[in-house]
């Protein structure tokens, strides 16, 4: 693959640099520029911030608050960084209902552990993240990102009210909006005894059943533990029964799917053989899709709704036709990925080249491929494509999305990796990630330039908090 610098696009080079990742730091407001609720006094902007009167506070405020809106919305359409816009709605309230009227998307963030945050728009390194202040449930140094929708990001944290042996599980649960700090709880992650209402078990055949691939256990009201990967979300969690979300959870050689949606008080989960491997999870037209991400391995999992929630009704394998005889030759070598792009269902795939260094193997991105996925009755053709007519598909360890990049007169047609590959090496905790960026068009790629090392972490062993990409709507 041509790693040359011939490839001209490099997306965000042309927007001015986000201000809130310059390397002089700056005080926000009294809550945090994050959430569109912050103070009302100016300080956000301020480099050293006086205590005011309350006269002079509200002078201000009106003297701000008299800006024509036509003026601010010019003003807010030239800052394509999350960050920067919420420094605006800080403020005053004139300011911040503004920016909630109707803005092209900002930039994607990139969610780095312990809630730092990364804008893409401006270029520079891991060093200028910044912090931001969440909500008590997220401020605990051991809660995680597993997935994100739009505004929302899923969090976890291990078991916390049993001995230290129970750690290696997760407990709570709860989704947080970046925006407003909003929260919802999903139910505890682990219960230690039987007995819950409504308790059912059914084995699901998978359909076709002569494909010898066995069946998919579905439970509820049982027991369960579980460790969560990641989370995807059918949904917004602000359109009520319509969020269903789907959690992956592997734990020794316990490997299952829990699904929940609000008025649940427990996980519904699914084992079997499909469950088994890292996986890729995607709700398109009205089904779940799984996709084992090392083995070209598709799932259909059909849901409906009952006086329990959501449930399984079926189960059904696609025989993706031109990789069936695809095979992995080490660990790693071919790595695929599902996203959802419009009003289709693409399929991206990553060959690598890894070398027999037994202590630090070295990887080298061979091959990137991008395929619509074309359904017919039990087997998936391709159709390969070389453009997202102008839009950006971002892959991190937990999801995948696409981004109209071209709405801020950026280059599109590039996908974004910033992907976990290693969790350990040795006996010795240490995170390895692809982070590249990739166009489709001409096939080139080049680096993606956020350091992600060990030192950026902190989190237990075991217990790797990942990067995850949040974009949001507003």
């Amino acid at each position: 693959m041509d790693s040359g610098t011939r490839n001209s696009g490099k997306l965000f080079d042309r927007m001015p640099p986000c201000l809130s990742n310059q390397e002089t730091p700056r005080r926000l407001g009294s809550r945090t520029a994050m959430g569109l609720g912050a103070g009302t006094s100016g300080e956000a902007f301020d480099e050293t911030p006086r205590k005011k009167s309350k006269l002079e506070t509200d002078a201000a405020v009106l003297s701000w608050a008299s800006l024509p809106s036509d003026i601010l919305g010019v003003v807010l359409s030239l800052l394509p960084c999350f960050a920067d816009r919420a420094n605006v709605g800080a403020v005053c309230h004139h300011w911040r209902s503004q920016i909630l009227q109707d803005l092209h998307p900002p930039l994607p963030l990139l969610v780095l552990p312990k809630f730092k945050f990364w804008c893409l728009c401006s270029g520079v390194p891991n060093r200028a993240a910044w912090s931001v202040q969440m909500p008590q449930e997220a401020a605990a140094g051991d809660v995680r990102c597993v997935g994100s929708f739009q505004e929302w990001l899923v969090c976890v944290a291990p078991v916390r009210d049993r001995g230290t042996q129970y750690r290696k599980f997760d407990g709570e649960c709860f989704m947080v909006n970046a925006s407003s700090h909003k929260v919802v709880r999903l139910p505890h992650l682990s219960t230690f005894t039987h007995g819950l209402s409504g308790y059912s078990h059914k084995a699901l055949p998978v359909i076709p059943v002569d494909t010898g691939l066995g069946v998919v256990y579905f439970t509820t009201g049982d027991k369960y533990t579980m460790s969560l990967r990641k989370v995807a979300l059918s949904a917004s969690p602000d359109s009520g029964s319509k969020c269903i979300a789907v959690a992956s959870s592997y734990h020794g050689l316990t490997q299952t799917l829990a699904l929940w949606q609000p008025g649940m008080n427990s996980w519904h989960v699914c084992n079997g053989l499909p469950i088994v491997g890292p996986k890729d999870l995607a709700f398109y037209q009205g089904k779940l899709y799984v996709l084992s991400r090392f083995v070209p391995r598709l799932y259909t999992f059909e849901l409906e709704e009952d006086g329990r929630g959501v449930v399984v009704s079926r189960v059904k394998h696609y025989v993706i036709d031109t990789l069936r005889n695809h095979h992995i030759q080490r660990c790693g070598e071919l790595i695929y990925n599902i996203v959802v792009w419009r009003d289709n269902l693409l399929l991206i795939t990553r060959r690598y080249h890894t070398t027999a260094d037994t202590y630090s193997p070295k990887r080298e991105v061979r091959q990137v491929q991008v395929f619509v996925l074309n359904f017919g009755t039990n087997t998936c053709g391709l159709t390969e494509i070389h453009n997202f007519d102008g839009d950006c598909v971002f892959v991190d360890s937990c999801g995948c999305n696409s981004f109209p990049a071209g709405l801020h007169g950026d280059e599109g047609d590039l996908v974004y990796f910033v992907d976990q590959y290693r969790k350990y090496d040795i006996s010795n905790f240490n995170p390895s990630y692809d982070t590249f960026v990739y166009n489709v068009r001409n096939g080139t790629t080049r680096p993606f330039s956020v350091e992600l090392s060990p030192n950026n972490f902190g989190a237990p062993n075991g217990k790797l908090d990942v990067p995850v990409w949040l974009l949001t709507s507003k």
